[in-house]
C-alpha cells in the first residue's frame, strides 16, 4: 500500500544523487541524506506494520468464523430462520427479572413449570398455569 511513499522516497533519492550529495561533504548535504535514509527507514517500518496488521486482520477474520460456527452449533444455524418456519413462539415477560422471553407454544401444554431462562426463576407454575386454564 505504501508503493506510493516508497516511490516518492525513491524519487528525493535519485534528486539527491542527481545533485551529486552523496560526493558533497558539506553539512547541508549529510543532512538531507540522513532524512532520506530516515524517510527510507519509515517507509519500511509502515511496511512492516502494514503487513502485520493485514496478518492480524486474517486471524481476526478466522477467529470470527469459528466463534459463528460455535454459535450456530449452540444456538442454531440463524434464529430468525426458526421463528418463520411454522413454530409458534409465546412471548413472555418475566415477572422477576422482567426480561422478555420466547417460549415455544408446545412447552405450555409438555411443562408443569415454566422457568425463565434468564434468572431461573418460574414464571409460570404448574398451580399458577391450571388456575387460568380455569377462568378462561
Amino acid at each position: 500500500m505504501n508503493n506510493n511513499l516508497g516511490e516518492k522516497v525513491s524519487y528525493i533519492k535519485g534528486l539527491a544523487e542527481g545533485l551529486g550529495l552523496q560526493k558533497e561533504n558539506t553539512k547541508e548535504a549529510r543532512i538531507l541524506i540522513s532524512i532520506i535514509e530516515l524517510l527510507e527507514d519509515v517507509v519500511d517500518a509502515i511496511d512492516e506494520l502494514e503487513a502485520s496488521q493485514a496478518e492480524q486482520d486474517e486471524y481476526l477474520d478466522a477467529i470470527n468464523e469459528d466463534l459463528t460456527d460455535i454459535q450456530n452449533d449452540i444456538y442454531g444455524e440463524d434464529e430468525d430462520e426458526d421463528m418463520d418456519e411454522g413454530t409458534h413462539y409465546v412471548e413472555v415477560t418475566c415477572p422477576h427479572c422482567q426480561e422478555t422471553v420466547y417460549f415455544d407454544e408446545e412447552v405450555f401444554e409438555e411443562e408443569d413449570d415454566i422457568i425463565c431462562p434468564n434468572c431461573g426463576k418460574p414464571i409460570y407454575e404448574e398451580d399458577e398455569y391450571d388456575e387460568d386454564e380455569g377462568e378462561e
